[in-house]
C-alpha cells in the first residue's frame, strides 16, 4: 500500500505543479483508502454470497436426508402410511414456513446490506464527481495561464518588429551619414587641390 502511495504521488508530482507537498500526499492516501474500502466491500459481498449459497445447500442437503428418512419409514411401516403422511405434510408445512421466515429475514439482511453498500459507492461516486470537477477547475486556469502567455508573446513579437524597424532605419541613416561624410571628405580634398 505505502508503495502505491509514493508511485502516485511522484508520478502525479511530476504531471502537475505541486504547491503542497502535504496537501499532494493526503490526495493520494484519501484515493488509495478509498480502493482498499471498493475491494473490501466487494470481498464482503462475495462473502455474503457464498453464506448463501452455503445455507441453501445446507437446507437442500437436511431436506434430502429427511426424505430419505421419510421413505425408509414408509417402506418399514406400510400400516402407517395414513398417519406418517398426515405427520409429513404437518411437518413439511411447518419447515416451510421456517424456511420462508429465514428466507424473509435473509432477504431483508442482504437488502439492507445492499443499500449500505450502494450509500457507499455512491459516497464514492461523488468525491470521484468533486476531485474531477477540481481537476477541470485546474485546467481551465491552465489555460488561462496558457492564453497570457500567448498575449505576452505577441506582445514580445510586436516589439521585437519595432525593434527590427529600428535598426533597418537606423542603418539607413548610418549608411546616408558615412556616404554623405565620404562626400563631405572627397569635396574637401578636392577644394584643397583646387585651390
Amino acid at each position: 500500500m505505502g508503495s502505491i502511495i509514493e508511485i502516485l504521488e511522484q508520478e502525479l508530482e511530476e504531471a502537475v505543479q505541486v504547491k503542497n507537498k502535504k496537501s499532494l500526499h493526503r490526495y493520494i492516501v484519501l484515493l488509495t483508502e478509498n480502493i482498499v474500502r471498493k475491494e473490501g466491500n466487494e470481498k464482503e459481498h462475495q462473502e455474503i454470497k457464498s453464506d448463501i449459497k452455503t445455507l441453501a445447500e445446507i437446507v437442500k442437503q437436511g431436506f434430502e436426508q429427511t426424505n430419505k428418512r421419510f421413505e425408509d419409514v414408509n417402506t418399514r411401516f406400510e400400516a402407517l402410511q395414513v398417519q406418517m403422511d398426515k405427520r409429513f405434510n404437518a411437518l413439511q408445512v411447518q419447515m416451510d414456513k421456517r424456511f420462508n421466515a429465514l428466507q424473509v429475514q435473509m432477504d431483508k439482511r442482504f437488502e439492507a446490506m445492499q443499500v449500505q453498500i450502494d450509500r457507499r459507492f455512491d459516497d464514492v461516486n461523488k468525491h470521484f464527481d468533486d476531485v474531477n470537477r477540481h481537476f477541470d477547475d485546474v485546467n481551465r486556469h491552465f489555460d488561462d495561464v496558457n492564453n497570457r502567455f500567448n498575449d505576452v508573446n505577441k506582445r514580445f513579437e510586436d516589439v521585437n518588429n519595432r525593434f527590427n524597424d529600428m535598426d533597418k532605419k537606423f542603418t539607413m541613416m548610418f549608411t546616408f551619414m558615412n556616404i554623405g561624410m565620404s562626400v563631405i571628405i572627397l569635396m574637401t580634398i578636392l577644394f584643397k587641390f583646387i585651390v
